[in-house]
């Protein structure tokens, strides 16, 4: 019943014809349907009612003062045993490409490319890099992992 009492203001508003369906009349008067509203509605007050912690904005009063936001450093020591991944996605008119290279110890331990479809976004091309990357750290760890057992068992 609400859909239809806002669907009917949504046509006077947008001043469209009188087949238009509630989504599209919601579109063009460009107001959110009444359901998610009350939904939002409906959220808010049991969140501010029933003592559920929610991430509300911080009032500025208490934002910390940049002095005491502590900073992110980088390591000035690099282990010996560290693990170096270069990757890289991207993307030319419709070719599309990802690749990833590991190195440890100045020795290339595995690389990889990828064709990906031409649809595909440079920042996809850019996470399925990273990704085929960190699934092949998981496979090198489990291999290096298999290996000292049955040289040592």
């Amino acid at each position: 019943m609400l859909q239809r009492t806002q669907r009917l203001i949504n046509i006077k508003t947008a001043k469209t014809f009188r087949t238009i369906t509630f989504e599209a009349s919601c579109v063009m008067a460009g107001v959110p349907p009444i359901g998610i509203v009350i939904e939002g509605k409906v959220r808010a007050y049991k969140a501010t009612h029933n003592n559920i912690e929610y991430d509300a904005p911080l009032q500025v009063r208490y934002w910390p003062h940049p002095a005491e936001i502590p900073l992110i450093r980088a390591p000035t020591e690099i282990p010996h045993n560290a693990v170096t991944i270069f990757t890289d996605g991207s993307k030319i008119g419709v070719k599309v490409g990802a690749a990833a290279v590991i190195i440890k110890d100045d020795t290339v331990l595995h690389q990889s490319k990828y064709k990906l479809h031409e649809r595909c976004s440079n920042n996809q091309a850019e996470q399925v890099a990273i990704l085929k990357a960190m699934e092949q750290i998981q496979n090198l760890q489990f291999i290096s992992r298999k290996c000292r057992k049955d040289s040592s068992g």
